[in-house]
C-alpha cells in the first residue's frame, strides 16, 4: 500500500514540475516578446527627406525646423533655431523642443552636418526627425530661395 501511496505521490510531483515548467516557459516568452515589441516601439529612425516633403514638414506650425549650418549662410524661411556648433548638440538643448515627440526637420548647406546633428537629436530621445537631403544645395536647386537674416 506504502508503495502504490509513493508512486501516485511521484506522478503527482512529476504532474506538477511539468505544469510549472509549462508556466514559467510561458511567462519567459511573453516577457521576452514584451521586451521585443519595447525595443522596436522606442527605436527611431531619422527620415531623410527630398526638398518637397520638407517643404510641406516645415509648412506644418507644430514642425520645429533646425539650421546646424556653420557659418551662418541663410536659412529657410520659417527656421526655428540656428545651432552652429554641429557638433555638440547636447550643449543647446534648452533651445530644443521640451516635448520629444515634436517633429524636428534638420538642415544644413549640404546634407552633412545635420547628418550628425540628426544622430544627437536621436541620443536625446527626440522620437520625430527629418533631415533635409542634399540640405539647401538641393532647397535652391529646385528653385526654392533661402532669405540671409543677417543682411537684413
Amino acid at each position: 500500500m506504502k508503495n502504490k501511496y509513493q508512486k501516485m505521490l511521484q506522478k503527482y510531483n512529476i504532474l506538477i514540475k511539468r505544469k510549472v515548467f509549462v508556466v514559467v516557459l510561458v511567462l519567459f516568452v511573453i516577457l521576452f516578446l514584451i521586451t521585443i515589441f519595447y525595443y522596436f516601439s522606442q527605436k527611431t529612425e531619422v527620415k531623410l527627406l527630398d526638398v518637397g516633403d520638407f517643404e510641406e514638414l516645415v509648412k506644418n506650425q507644430e514642425t520645429f525646423v533646425l539650421n546646424v549650418h556653420t557659418p551662418y549662410g541663410g536659412e529657410i524661411e520659417g527656421t526655428d533655431a540656428i545651432i552652429e556648433d554641429w557638433q555638440n548638440i547636447k550643449k543647446y538643448k534648452e533651445d530644443l523642443p521640451e516635448d520629444k515627440n515634436t517633429p524636428i526637420a534638420v538642415y544644413c548647406r549640404s546634407g552633412r552636418m545635420s547628418a550628425s546633428a540628426t544622430q544627437q537629436l536621436k541620443e536625446l530621445g527626440y522620437k520625430n526627425i527629418y533631415d533635409l537631403k542634399g540640405g539647401m544645395i538641393a532647397w535652391k536647386e529646385s528653385g526654392r530661395v533661402t532669405v540671409n537674416k543677417s543682411l537684413i
